[in-house]
């Protein structure tokens, strides 16, 4: 792939790609490290409405500009809800797997999303990106299942898997939070209109600004993650957790999932999707195990054995068919 020889908004997409791609990467470890200070729900919560609070000024100054329509609600409600919500499902799995387990499953989402790209954008993948994700698919089934065949079965080996599969199920929300996102960034699809029509949600009126549209659903994501916050406050009392109780390590990793991984990264990726194909997004999020990897490693002291080392190598030789040697 020339660099040179691509568009300016091509390159501009790519960088808010690759952006969102590290700081996400990062989120993982980070988030892994936070829980044994704050429990998952409120971890969650507390960081949605930091986010909310910071946003809330400029949320307040677009909408005066720009009066959101009513129909556009429950759109942008569902938006909310698959972005910032379903996040959920990360924390409960991290609470039982490892955050390397996490890079390399998240890659999956990857591939859901260059077969939702294919079917509702008509992004036909060629044969070089159909053999590529083959691969990489082989690639992530072996570190999906990495507990079983390093550690047979066994309580711990059920407690990873179980979270493996809780990661696996995010994944596959992620594809649909991607096809909603580039509709709400304006880029229609008849296939989409017809299947939120199922659930009586309509596409949105207009196109609303990347930043307002991030804002809303730290709204949502605060509102959603409310309750179950406060029934975790009730059934997990183990924690002793309290606001006066944080320390600079949860403060420090609150703070960087409330500022960097939420407001900085999806504003920046919600403005790629204007430029990039859906199945952009998913080649770039084949880089994340190259930062997470590190970070889990220092943060956490997690290692790659043999069966993850196994499963990045393929992964990452289905990228380079996929993309290097690609048409």
């Amino acid at each position: 792939m020339n660099l040179n020889k691509l568009p300016k908004n091509l390159l501009r997409g790519y960088a808010f790609l690759l952006i969102a791609t590290i700081l996400w990467a990062a989120a993982g470890p980070v988030i892994k490290y936070t829980l044994k200070y704050i429990p998952p729900m409120t971890f969650l919560f507390l960081r949605f409405l930091i986010a909310s609070l910071v946003m809330l000024p400029y949320a307040i100054y677009e909408i005066q500009k720009i009066e959101i329509n009513k129909k556009d609600f429950l759109g942008i409600f569902l938006f909310g809800v698959l972005n910032q919500t379903s996040i959920s499902l990360i924390f409960l799995g991290l609470e039982k797997t490892t955050a390397i387990d996490n890079a390399i499953i998240g890659i999956l989402g990857s591939i859901l999303a260059v077969t939702a790209g294919a079917y509702f954008y008509s992004e036909k993948p060629n044969k070089n990106i159909k053999i590529g994700l083959i691969v990489a698919s082989l690639g992530t089934l072996i570190a999906m299942l990495e507990p079983i065949l390093l550690e047979g079965v066994g309580s711990n080996t059920k407690n990873r898997l179980i979270g493996n599969l809780i990661l696996f199920s995010y994944n596959i929300v992620w594809v649909f939070s991607i096809v909603w996102a580039k509709s709400c960034a304006g880029v229609k699809s008849k296939a989409i209109d017809k299947y939120i029509e199922l659930i009586h949600i309509k596409p949105l009126t207009k196109k609303y600004p990347p930043a307002l549209m991030t804002a809303l659903s730290f709204f949502v994501g605060v509102v959603t993650l409310a309750p179950l916050a406060f029934l975790e406050m009730i059934k997990k009392p183990d924690y002793n957790f309290s606001l006066a109780s944080m320390n600079a390590n949860s403060i420090t990793g609150l703070m960087y999932l409330a500022l960097f991984s939420s407001i900085v990264a999806y504003v920046v990726y919600q403005k790629s999707l204007e430029d990039v194909k859906v199945t952009d997004t998913a080649f770039f999020h084949y880089l994340s195990p190259i930062f997470s990897i590190p970070i889990a490693y220092l943060l956490l002291g997690e290692t790659v054995n043999i069966y993850s080392l196994v499963g990045i190598v393929l992964i990452f030789t289905g990228v380079y068919i996929a993309e290097v040697k690609k048409p």
